[in-house]
């Protein structure tokens, strides 16, 4: 497995909010080859074995092992130019996939209840979808914490289900509609609770718990709570215990938060700064449940009206894992699985997606354009050091860009073994009464095209979906 490394750290946000454009490379766009095309073995020489190669036959003298072509010493032995470039489009076409091993399972339950009135009209819909965590293996004794951590998300659905204020209100409201005093049409109130997994493994089980509810008017509403619990013992993790020193890394990190706050993005979702005079960013992000540790970083977030409008949704400020590493994060919660990152839309993200040691410029933007019905419409445009692939890419590309006013890119390590680190894009479609989300995998090769590589069912960057091969 390479080292973590592989990857150029992401650049501070300072840094960030000072760094230009790249220069503009050519580029095109390829495909998926057939599986005929696709070679797991077959790869160059690293640059360490070439410089050893040749240094061997400079010290034997060996005409035969080594000769002098435009003042650079070149070893005969060595893969031919062209043979070396048709490994290295196999390397970049590989889509093997690297499978993590994971002691932890969770098993997702769905409950939906239904109140009745006499005429058979339903006034109040609850439901509830929560995880039971299972373990495949007993390590370091921790089925004990995996039945404390069962217990407690089962006392929070308990807690959830006992509360029935807005089941009452439906019950009046339903009687009131029926009145000649009633000028409005009824419809039924809902109440919801969802747990999403956020991370899963042998040292950190997090979830995000999204309550929605809706009481009339024109939308419901909804908010998030994050739990955090310690894998090993089944104790909630408090945020004072993700440093030795919780109060130079509640600084540290605020100051991160601040620094993304003054970036347009953020200020395009953002309040004013005299409306956020109640509600601060500190006072805000730093409440007990408004946090949680993912695949990602650290997360925390706001809900609707807190930090920005209700049309703003869920504001979310993510730390990565490398950037907390400066910031004296705790070990025992730091992340070993393969690199994963949601990235930031309408900001620029750098990364080196390809290995070849320079940092990549990606960015993820929305566009509004007007249709010749006066109507509009929000394109997503995908730009990779001033290159946007929205129209010169492939089909797959084009489609999951030019027909969504929504989207989610995140950056995943497909194959631990390689030096690239794949794109992904986050889409959806309805299949039956269903509505399926799949994940597209594009690698940005190093002669600056984007390769598409296939999909995979689910939203990859769930931690409890597994997947060995795309489609």
């Amino acid at each position: 497995m390479k080292k973590r490394k592989k990857m150029t750290q992401q650049r501070t946000l300072c840094t960030l909010l000072l760094c230009g454009s790249l220069t503009c490379m050519a580029s095109a766009c390829g495909s998926k080859p057939d599986s005929s095309d696709l070679s797991e073995a077959n790869h160059a020489p690293s640059s360490m074995d070439e410089t050893d190669s040749v240094q061997q036959s400079k010290d034997t003298g060996s005409e035969e092992g080594s000769k002098e072509e435009n003042g650079q010493m070149t070893d005969s032995h060595t893969v031919g130019a062209d043979e070396q470039a048709q490994d290295n489009n196999a390397a970049e076409s590989d889509t093997t996939v690297s499978t993590f091993t994971s002691h932890i399972r969770v098993e997702m339950k769905q409950e939906t209840e239904e109140k009745k009135a006499e005429d058979g009209t339903v006034y109040y819909t609850t439901s509830y979808t929560y995880p039971i965590i299972h373990i495949a293996e007993i390590v370091n004794g921790n089925d004990d914490a995996i039945a404390k951590i069962n217990a407690d998300i089962r006392s929070r659905v308990d807690s959830f289900l006992a509360d029935t204020e807005i089941e009452e209100w439906a019950k009046e409201e339903y009687a009131y509609s029926l009145s000649e005093e009633s000028e409005y049409p009824f419809f039924g109130y809902s109440h919801d609770m969802t747990f999403r997994v956020k991370r899963a493994d042998n040292k950190v089980i997090s979830f995000a718990i999204t309550f929605q509810s809706y009481t009339g008017g024109a939308h419901g509403n909804y908010g998030t709570q994050g739990v955090n619990y310690n894998a090993k013992t089944g104790e909630i993790i408090a945020f004072s215990e993700l440093s030795d020193d919780a109060g130079a890394f509640h600084e540290d990190t605020l100051a991160y938060h601040q620094a993304l706050a003054k970036t347009e993005a953020y200020q395009m979702r953002m309040f004013p700064e005299d409306m956020l005079e109640d509600n601060s960013l500190e006072s805000v992000l730093y409440a007990d449940d408004a946090w949680y540790l993912s695949t990602s970083g650290l997360s925390f977030f706001s809900d609707p009206y807190a930090l920005g409008p209700f049309a703003s949704g869920t504001i979310e400020f993510t730390i990565p894992y490398d950037a907390l590493s400066g910031m004296g994060f705790n070990e025992n919660y730091t992340y070993a699985d393969r690199f994963t990152r949601k990235l930031l839309s309408d900001t620029t993200n750098y990364f080196d997606l390809n290995g070849d040691g320079t940092e990549d410029s990606i960015l993820f933007s929305t566009e509004v354009v007007a249709e010749k019905d006066d109507t509009y419409r929000t394109l997503l445009h995908l730009t990779i050091n001033d290159t946007d692939f929205t129209t010169q890419c492939s089909e797959t590309l084009s489609e999951h860009l030019s027909g969504y006013s929504w989207g989610e890119l995140s950056a995943f390590d497909l194959n631990v073994d390689d030096n690239n680190t794949e794109l992904v894009i986050l889409s959806g479609k309805s299949e039956g009464e269903d509505y399926i989300y799949y994940s597209y995998f594009f690698r940005y090769t190093r002669d600056g095209s984007l390769l598409y590589l296939g999909k995979m069912k689910g939203d990859v960057m769930d931690p409890t979906i597994t997947f060995s091969a795309l489609e």
